[in-house]
């Protein structure tokens, strides 16, 4: 469907001069904290908070330590921080670990509508772009042919908290524009697409670039952005790509900040451009709507849209932990233990791009740990069995359970259509048949989290958990306490001392 295409129907979804992404930039170049709500600026908080406590757990769990061991083997020493280890590398290096890291294990903050992991790319561009920034440059040579002394630039944490907003705004925006979850249905892995433009707009907030400037950083971004849903079966890769968009926006912002012209009007472009292109192909009407980008900006804030995950696996599938959780509570003696033999057949009614994303039979035994939390058979049998959905029960030793993969092969799923609504694409319908012909079921349109949001206290309480099991208290107690007071910090230094400090393995 590009410009010259004699199908196309131009109007204002899809118009070249709509002036949509130069809109966008001079907002983000404008942005001060007085235009932001207070809630808003205390759930961008929260969000950090919650995203940094996943990065604490996923530093060290053995798929991250092969990717620290294979760009440690190879990438040179640097001035920027990794969660949870004493190196330090290149800005755009450390992004990739620090982003994989808080993706590790799938307990990172999603949003409902536009699919995207959002503190696994705004943080690490942001935390590698405030280390570039904050570093001390020589100034130019005095008339002696000498250096000057150098000066020291600080990132302060009002700086970085207004940064992370304009990322958690952008990413959701740029994914709603053409229709959020339908790249998952085509097989794109939509959080690293919707990430580039979002760590891009981040990254030029924080590094201070004016709006024709983050026109280019988004521009370089875009151009960069992709990514395959194939990689949730074998491999371990599905870790890093919501990374590789954290890089790919953190090395726009930092190429148009020394003057490199990057794709102008990327947004609106018929002809090549990102809106454009990754909505081939959808059957849509229209395939994308570019006036999405800035629907309601600065009045509706998606940072407050974004969801905190309660469960260790992937959001759409949520709704159906739930589900069942509220059969074992409404039938104990038959959710027993000693009685998941006598279930007959589990069926499990998901939404369209859930269904194609998630809804897979297992073709192998045992799954990988990234296939297990993004198969919905095999994360509902671990609910019947375990009670809970978490990142122990994805320990390398319970991944081969008989009584886990009696209950997947039980297991059917398909597409139900009453989750196709908007914010409903979490839900599910699940029905369970015994060998009696006792038959249950229950329907949740959308899991907890959604109406109401998860609060602030919870996510303090997800922290500490998740927290403690990698690191001590009193380093605990310390992050939290400079987290929740960001704004009040005016220079953000011993944040990088205290992440970069050894975490345990939490899965031993």
């Amino acid at each position: 469907m590009g410009k010259h295409s004699a199908n196309v129907v131009f109007d204002e979804t899809n118009d070249e001069n709509s002036g949509v992404t130069a809109a966008l930039c001079n907002w983000i170049a404008g942005l001060k904290k007085e235009d932001i709500p207070t809630p808003v600026l205390e759930r961008a908080k929260h969000l950090i908070l919650d995203g940094i406590a996943c990065g604490l757990v996923g530093a060290h769990v053995r798929w991250s330590e092969k990717a620290a061991d294979a760009v440690l083997d190879y990438e040179p020493e640097g001035q920027c921080s990794v969660i949870g280890y004493e190196e330090k590398l290149g800005p755009l290096a450390a992004a990739v670990l620090n982003g994989a890291f808080i993706q590790a294990t799938e307990l990172d903050d999603y949003h409902s509508v536009a699919p995207l992991h959002s503190a696994s790319v705004v943080l690490p561009a942001l935390l590698a772009a405030a280390q570039v920034k904050n570093k001390t440059r020589k100034s130019a040579q005095n008339g002696n042919g000498h250096s000057a002394n150098g000066s020291t630039r600080t990132v302060s944490g009002l700086d970085f908290l207004i940064a992370a907003v304009v990322g958690f705004e952008t990413g959701p925006r740029s994914g709603s524009a053409m229709h959020g979850a339908d790249l998952l249905l085509r097989g794109w892995h939509s959080g690293p697409v919707f990430g580039c433009p979002a760590a891009a707009a981040a990254s030029s907030k924080l590094l201070g670039l004016s709006a024709d400037d983050t026109e280019s950083a988004i521009g370089i971004a875009c151009t960069q952005a992709g990514g395959l849903m194939a990689a949730q079966y074998e491999g371990m890769i599905k870790r890093v790509q919501h990374a590789f968009a954290a890089r790919n926006g953190l090395f726009g912002a930092l190429l148009s900040r020394n003057g490199y012209v990057g794709i102008k009007k990327v947004y609106e472009r018929n002809y090549g451009g990102f809106l454009n292109m990754f909505s081939q192909g959808n059957g849509k009407t229209p395939p994308y709507d570019v006036r999405k980008v800035t629907e309601g900006l600065g009045e509706v804030w998606q940072t407050t849209n974004i969801r905190v995950k309660l469960h260790a696996c992937v959001g759409g599938c949520h709704g159906q932990i739930e589900a069942i959780e509220k059969l074992q509570k409404a039938h104990p003696e038959r959710f027993a233990i000693g009685n998941l033999g006598h279930i007959k057949s589990i069926k499990v009614g998901l939404s369209g791009p859930i269904f194609a994303h998630d809804g897979w039979e297992p073709q192998e035994r045992p799954l990988t740990e990234t296939g297990a939390q993004m198969n919905a058979a095999y994360i509902g049998a671990i609910q019947l069995v375990d009670g809970q959905v978490l990142i122990a029960e994805f320990a390398n030793h319970k991944m081969d359970r008989d009584i886990v993969w009696d209950l997947v092969y039980k297991t059917k799923c398909h597409h139900d259509t009453q989750f196709d609504k908007p914010n409903h694409g979490c839900g599910a319908h699940i029905v369970v048949e015994f060998d009696d012909g006792f038959t249950v079921e229950e329907t949740i349109q959308m899991p907890r989290g959604f109406d109401p949001p998860i609060t602030d206290e919870e996510i303090r309480t997800k922290y500490r958990k998740l927290a403690l099991s990698a690191i001590d208290q009193q380093r605990m107690e310390k992050i939290e306490e400079l987290i929740l007071g960001i704004d009040r910090l005016d220079d953000i230094s011993e944040i990088f001392e205290v992440l970069a400090q050894p975490t345990r393995n939490v899965l031993g």
